[in-house]
């Protein structure tokens, strides 16, 4: 493990504090938690689970996960393949931008090798340090996928907002499209509709959320549903038993 404090000079309404990088573990834990500044790591290899209060992710090589200042966050390393991250951790009004943010999202092309290169000298300036920042604020400015397959933006977006009230049409003006269109562009490329995708999403993170000693009602709250029994009907056309009878079990 390595951890190099970077001096707190404000560049653009962002504080570097400091940053590092970790080969971990095989289940290597850290949390519960509660940091005081943002905190962002860098996955470079391996995987692992990062918990906030959206949910449970599952992150992998090529991602990152956000931690925001007075949230409650546990991450840890997968048992097989644990992962290794570098992070960055800074403060400021800049850095708010990160408070409407995906809790998990891709990376930008080799960043973490030039970070890793910057973190090996010693010798990472403010400047330095807060470009990187900002190279991937400018990625969540600019939507950071422009060369993605539509599609995959589109199932990347209910990845991450599942939680959210999510219709095809509201998806459809999200990203500018028409709402037939939308859906042909999914089923073409996934096979399923996008409405399926959403239950699929909700319902899998509804059973890890039931596993982990959740009510019904929090369950259904957690993955977007505000009717209790909606969510119940859903889950028990999806596996078969209702939510209340899994949870016992």
């Amino acid at each position: 493990m390595k951890n190099v404090t970077i001096s707190s000079d404000r560049v653009g309404g962002i504080v570097p504090l400091f940053a590092g990088y970790e080969a971990c573990e095989p289940g290597h834990s850290f949390g519960p938690f509660v940091r005081d500044c943002y905190l962002i790591h860098l996955v470079r290899d391996g995987k692992g689970i990062f918990w906030d209060k959206h949910g449970e992710w599952h992150v992998g090589k090529g991602q990152m996960f956000i931690i925001r200042p007075d949230e409650v966050t546990t991450y840890t390393a997968d048992t097989d393949t644990p992962w290794s991250y570098i992070w960055l951790g800074f403060r400021g009004e800049g850095a708010k931008i990160f408070d409407t943010t995906p809790s998990v999202m891709d990376v930008p092309s080799d960043i973490d090798e030039r970070i890793l290169e910057q973190l090996e000298t010693d010798t990472i300036g403010a400047e330095i340090y807060i470009s990187f920042v900002y190279e991937l604020i400018h990625r969540i400015r600019s939507g950071g996928e422009s060369d993605a397959h539509p599609a995959d933006r589109i199932k990347r977006y209910v990845r991450y907002n599942y939680m959210l009230p999510l219709t095809v049409e509201g998806i459809a003006r999200q990203f500018g499209f028409d709402r037939s269109y939308v859906y042909r562009l999914f089923k073409e490329r996934y096979g399923i509709g996008i409405k399926e995708y959403i239950i699929d999403r909700r319902m899998k993170a509804a059973m890890s959320f039931l596993k982990k000693g959740h009510s019904v009602a929090d369950c259904a709250r957690l993955v977007g549903y505000s009717d209790q029994f909606a969510f119940s009907k859903a889950f028990k056309e999806y596996y078969g038993a209702s939510p209340s009878a899994m949870r016992k079990e």
